[in-house]
């Protein structure tokens, strides 16, 4: 794997791991307000976890760009 793509990868692993405990925090609370932003982290996490469905060492340059603008997001 590429310096690049490692990079990516651990940018990546980091920001899952935000969101996962984000929605760790958000799951004890019902406001309707909670709700729409743990819907967005779930739609964000599951763009994330289609790019990489293949895995890391068969990531295409087309997947890490989609990997950098969701990072940017």
């Amino acid at each position: 794997m590429s310096l690049s793509k490692l990079e990516l990868k651990l940018r990546v692993e980091a920001k899952i791991n935000e969101i996962k405990a984000q929605l760790g925090t958000l799951a004890a609370d019902t406001t309707g307000e909670a709700q729409k932003r743990k819907q967005q982290l779930e739609a964000s996490l599951k763009d994330a976890e289609r790019e990489i469905k293949t895995g890391w060492e068969k990531i295409t340059d087309q997947a890490a760009s989609k990997l950098n603008e969701w990072l940017k997001g």
